[in-house]
């Protein structure tokens, strides 16, 4: 049975420059600087046991390759629910998703699993755990999607982290949240300031599919750079929510008044088409259902 494995894509966000730029390592969110926002991409494929099932018997679980094994996907927890409600969608305006099914639904997190996130604070900046968790925060309230605060890991930041890693038990690796620099990653290198996206996985019986995983890369230098700048919080924070965006699903738009467009200016807020895009990745089906 073989299983191809990563497929990677960028595509960035650049921040609109206005004003006077400060003495900084490089050009960074800032009303003077130049940000680039970049989502990672990290599909999954995956393949279904050949075999047919046996009357009276539960069909086959799907698997994935991690590493070179192959995995089950983690069965849903029977009768589960979802632990918030969906939000629903109030607002219009333009939103894109980053993966979508046959019938242009978005992919997302399965809603009725909690989704852990851990930390590595390794080169944040001093408001750094601050900063996460008022961005992780925004996006529960956006998605309706519960996030669960997991704690600190020593997780090396690898852009192709596997999916299922012994240190965090059975079932699927929590979303990282990682500072770094572009000496350690060049993918951070010029105006990029951040990188984040998830991976796609089947369902536990393979009909359907759901984001798994996920992983954020800020840029400490840069985001400590913007800190220290007019109305720095709230610009890096916009940053982290960014990125956290497209790790629950969203795509760039190529619309200015939205947080996910390509290029950005003034706004640090999620902007009309981006609630209702992120309402809408929290209502998907819950895996099972």
């Amino acid at each position: 049975m073989s299983l191809s494995m990563w497929r990677y894509r960028r595509r960035a966000a650049r921040l609109a420059r206005s004003g006077e730029p400060v003495a900084t390592r490089r050009r960074v969110l800032h009303p003077g600087f130049l940000v680039v926002l970049v989502a990672t991409l990290t599909a999954l494929a995956w393949q279904r046991g050949a075999l047919e099932p046996v009357i009276g018997l539960a069909p086959p679980r799907a698997m994935v390759s991690v590493e070179g094994r192959l995995v089950s996907v983690p069965a849903p927890v029977e009768g589960a629910v979802r632990p918030r409600p969906p939000v629903p969608v109030t607002t219009s305006g333009s939103y894109a998703f980053l993966h979508e099914g046959p019938t242009g639904e978005p992919v997302g997190f399965d809603p009725c699993r909690p989704i852990r996130y851990v930390v590595r604070p390794d080169g944040a900046p001093a408001v750094g755990a601050q900063l996460v968790a008022d961005s992780v925060a925004q996006i529960a309230a956006a998605t309706g999607l519960t996030f669960v605060d997991a704690g600190l890991t020593s997780e090396e930041p690898d852009l192709e982290r596997p999916l299922v890693q012994a240190r965090y038990g059975d079932g699927w690796a929590p979303v990282l949240l990682a500072w770094s620099d572009e000496t350690v990653h060049p993918e951070l290198g010029g105006p990029t300031a951040g990188l984040g996206g998830a991976s796609v996985v089947p369902g536990a019986d393979g009909r359907s599919q759901f984001l798994a995983g996920g992983r954020v890369l800020l840029d400490g230098p840069d985001l400590t750079a913007i800190l220290a700048g007019p109305d720095g919080y709230a610009r890096a924070r916009a940053v982290v929510v960014h990125e956290l965006a497209h790790v629950v699903g969203l795509d760039h738009v190529d619309t200015p008044d939205e947080l996910m467009a390509p290029v950005t200016g003034a706004r640090t807020d999620l902007g009309q088409g981006d609630l209702a895009g992120l309402a809408r990745v929290g209502q998907v089906a819950c895996d099972g259902a």
